[in-house]
């Protein structure tokens, strides 16, 4: 690049300096511009899922979701987690485990699979009918209210309304199930 609006050389170099430094500072406005924007858009992007099975719109964004899609996550994990048979519930409870956070996973496989060891060997079923779930964001808790039947080769033990919660997070955009657990009753101990 030559400018040659001086007379003397060295003029025209100290501009040609000014101009260059003008543009690599640009330049670097520029740069810092664009990835804070990049940063915004990454934050706020959302992603809308209609599945074939739901009739409304669900989205995840960031680390929230829609209550629909909550919703939806809830009935998945409630239908493998207490809606079972001898024959189903080890390939249900497998499937359960691949939406528990990894560092609940070895807790969780263990008491799922003792369960299903226990379901095949009496014989047992159980159906899990939901009447309400609440959700707390702050808290990223569900709690889920319902009728609980369970059935010993085919005669019903127990038809219950229970009570069970669900704490979670999202991890890029993906839901991980950290703890279910049922609730305990009122005057029931939280550890019994």
């Amino acid at each position: 690049m030559n400018l040659d609006i001086f007379l003397q050389k060295s003029s025209n170099v100290f501009a040609e300096n000014r101009l260059l430094k003008f543009v690599v500072v640009a330049l670097g406005i520029a740069v810092v511009i664009n990835t804070a924007g990049l940063f915004i858009a990454l934050n706020s992007q959302r992603v809308i899922l209609v599945p074939p099975t739901i009739n409304s719109r669900i989205s995840v964004s960031g680390d929230k979701a829609s209550d629909e899609y909550l919703k939806e996550f809830t009935r998945y994990i409630l239908s493998l987690a207490l809606t079972y048979n001898p024959v189903n519930a080890r390939s249900q409870f497998s499937e359960l485990l691949a939406v528990y956070d990894p560092a609940e996973f070895q807790t969780s496989r263990k008491e799922l699979y003792e369960l299903a060891d226990k379901i095949e060997n009496t014989k047992a079923s159980s159906a899990f009918y939901i009447h309400a779930i609440n959700n707390d964001i702050e808290k990223r808790r569900l709690e889920v209210t319902g009728t609980k039947k369970t059935y010993m080769v085919d005669q019903k033990a127990e038809d219950v309304l229970k009570v069970y919660i669900i704490e979670y997070r999202f991890y890029n955009g993906k839901f991980i199930l950290i703890r279910l657990y049922e609730k305990p009753a009122l005057g029931e101990k939280k550890g019994a």
